[in-house]
């Protein structure tokens, strides 16, 4: 039975790792389309808008990488490590806000789509993941 509650709490965290990471795929997907037009000569009202979102993602990657920490411990460290939050800094805001101009939008929307790949592969793993934690739950409930 104890091996029954550690798997239904690894599951649980893994739930809310997936979670967060919803959360920050959608934020920059939001900032994705805020970049496109940006790029297309929106001016500074879309890069802060696209500001906003990157720092919306950059959060919820924060908030999933402490129920990763809760699956690591439940699971023994199994080594799933999050993708880094994306550069938010001041002076990224000031090119971006201030100095509006296609190669930081560019470079930015570069950034985002790298991130967003980043952040659904790590996810996918995150499902596999919860996949094999019911299989396993599956096999305690039938022994």
């Amino acid at each position: 039975m104890d091996k029954e509650k550690e798997i239904k709490e690894a599951k649980a965290a893994a739930i809310e790792v997936l979670l967060r990471l919803d959360k920050a795929v959608k934020s920059l997907d939001d900032a994705s389309s805020m970049s496109a037009w940006d790029m297309l000569g929106g001016g500074s009202f879309f890069s802060i808008i696209k500001r906003k979102h990157i720092q919306g993602a950059n959060l919820s990657i924060k908030e999933a990488g402490i129920y990763l920490k809760s699956l690591n411990k439940e699971l023994g460290d199994i080594g799933m490590r999050l993708p880094k939050e994306m550069s938010d800094t001041m002076s990224d805001n000031v090119m971006d806000i201030y100095f509006d101009n296609i190669f930081t939008d560019i470079r930015v929307a570069s950034e985002i789509r790298e991130k967003l790949d980043e952040l659904k592969s790590f996810r996918e793993s995150i499902e596999n993941l919860i996949i094999k934690l019911d299989a396993e739950l599956d096999i305690i409930k039938e022994c």
